[in-house]
């Protein structure tokens, strides 16, 4: 589980995805007879940490879209800033 103080990744797309391979990489480690092994293999924990890293800046983008201003309903056409000058 995440303790509570972790900061929530910021950055580009890479950075996200690098955050999230560590991740997946240090919950994905088998013990075996005093060995460490990766149970999936790393190519596919990396495509896994992009498609997830893609996805949540799909959804962050999208959500920080609906939390910006909003047009309520004001059509401002250049005829009427041309108003304004007088």
């Amino acid at each position: 589980m995440a303790s509570t103080n972790q900061q929530p990744v910021k950055g580009t797309l890479d950075e996200l995805a690098a955050a999230i391979y560590v991740e997946l990489v240090g919950r994905a480690f088998l013990r075996l007879e005093n060995a460490a092994v990766i149970k999936p293999e790393a190519g596919v924990l990396a495509k896994l940490s992009y498609e997830l890293a893609s996805a949540f800046k799909t959804v962050e983008r999208a959500a920080q879209a609906a939390s910006g201003p909003q047009n309520v309903g004001y059509n401002v056409e250049v005829r009427d800033l041309a108003g304004w000058k007088a």
